[in-house]
C-alpha cells in the first residue's frame, strides 16, 4: 500500500494540497499556562491524527475519540484540583463505584465560577456517549467535525483551568450583558459593519471572552432577507452572520465598537419608513412558510453559528503567554 497517497476525497472539499488541508483542518493545542501539563502533551497527538487524516480519511474518528478522551481527562484533573470526590459512597453491599462523567461535570459546575461552561460541557459529553459507545463499526471521516470539535474542546479547556478571580471577573461581565444587550435581542436595527449596512432583527445569542485586555463579544444576527421562500423552503441556507466586537460601548440606542481588524462596526435603531415596510414584509412572507422548514433552518443554521464561535475564540483568545 501507498501510506502517502492522499486521499481522493479531498478534491470535493475543494483541497487541493496538503497545505491547504493543514490550514483548514489541523487544530494545535493552544493552552495557557495553567492547563495541566499531561493535556497539553496528548493534545499532540489529536494534532498528528488530524494532519494524517489527509491520507487516510477515518483517522478523523480517532482525532475525535483521542480528544473526548483529553476532554474526559481534563475533568477528572479538575476535580481533583477542586477536592471532589472521584468515587461514590459504598453501596449496602461495601462496593465503590467510580462516578459516571456526567456527576463529575455536574459537581464542577456546582461552583458558580464554572456554572456558565454547563452548556458548552453537555455539547461536549453528547458527542462523546455518540461517538464513544458505537452500535457497529462506522465512520464519518470530515463530517466527524473533529477540527471544530477539537476547537471546542480546547476552549473548554482552557476557561476550565483559567484562575478563580478571571472566571468571577468574566461571568459577572457576561451578566451585565445579558440585561445590556437585551433591548437590542428583538426587534428592527441596522448593522453597519465592513462598509455596508443590512437590516437586522435583533440577534439570537451572544458570547463574551476575557483574557487579559483582550475581549470579545460576539453576536449571533438574525439578517432581515427578502427571499424568504427561497431561503426556508428552497433551502438556499446562508451561512450564520456571527460579527465580533474587540472593543465596544452599549448605550440606549446602539452598540458601538470596532471589529477584530479594528475597523467601526454598530449596530443602532433607524425605524424610517423604508426600513419598517421592508421589517413588516418580512414577517408576512415569515407567516406563510411551514413551521418544519423553520425549524430545519434554525436548527441547522444554529448548530454551525455555534462552531463558528468557537473557532472564533479559539483563533483570537488562547495565546499561552496571555495569561500566568
Amino acid at each position: 500500500m501507498d501510506w502517502y497517497e492522499p486521499e481522493n476525497i479531498w478534491d470535493i472539499y475543494g483541497i487541493k494540497s496538503r497545505d491547504e488541508f493543514v490550514a483548514r483542518y489541523v487544530v494545535e493545542g493552544k493552552f495557557h499556562k495553567n492547563v495541566p501539563e499531561d493535556i497539553e502533551k496528548s493534545f499532540v497527538t489529536v494534532s498528528y491524527l488530524l494532519a494524517h487524516s489527509y491520507y487516510h480519511w477515518p483517522m478523523f474518528d480517532e482525532a475525535l475519540r483521542k480528544s473526548l478522551l483529553i476532554m474526559e481527562m481534563a475533568v477528572k484533573l479538575k476535580t481533583k484540583e477542586l477536592n471532589i470526590d472521584l468515587k461514590l459512597p459504598p453501596n449496602k453491599k461495601g462496593v465503590v463505584f467510580d462516578k459516571k462523567l456526567w456527576k463529575l461535570i455536574e459537581e464542577i459546575c456546582q461552583n458558580n465560577e464554572l456554572s456558565f461552561l454547563q452548556p458548552d460541557f453537555d455539547r461536549a459529553r453528547d458527542i462523546r456517549n455518540n461517538r464513544m459507545h458505537p452500535d457497529r463499526h462506522s465512520f464519518m471521516g470530515a463530517m466527524s467535525y473533529a477540527d471544530v470539535n477539537a476547537q471546542l474542546f480546547v476552549n473548554v479547556i482552557n476557561m476550565l483551568f483559567m484562575h478563580k478571580e478571571q472566571l468571577v471577573k468574566l461571568q459577572t461581565k457576561s451578566e451585565q450583558l445579558e440585561v445590556g444587550l437585551h433591548p437590542f435581542k428583538t426587534g428592527l436595527f441596522v448593522l453597519q459593519f465592513q462598509n455596508k449596512k443590512i437590516l437586522i432583527d435583533g440577534f439570537y445569542t451572544f458570547k463574551y471572552r476575557e483574557f487579559e485586555n483582550n475581549k470579545l463579544l460576539l453576536l449571533y444576527i438574525n439578517p432581515l432577507t427578502t427571499a424568504v421562500k427561497e431561503q426556508f423552503i428552497e433551502k438556499k441556507y446562508p451561512e450564520p452572520l456571527i460579527i465580533t466586537f474587540n472593543d465596544f460601548k452599549i448605550s440606549e440606542d446602539s452598540i458601538r465598537g470596532v471589529d477584530l481588524e479594528g475597523k467601526p462596526m454598530k449596530i443602532y435603531i433607524d425605524d424610517k419608513e423604508q426600513n419598517l415596510k421592508t421589517y413588516c414584509n418580512y414577517y408576512e412572507a415569515l407567516s406563510k412558510i411551514p413551521e418544519s422548514d423553520m425549524h430545519t433552518f434554525f436548527q441547522l443554521n444554529s448548530s454551525s453559528a455555534l462552531w463558528q464561535m468557537e473557532k472564533i475564540i479559539y483563533e483570537n483568545c488562547w495565546n499561552p503567554k496571555m495569561i500566568s
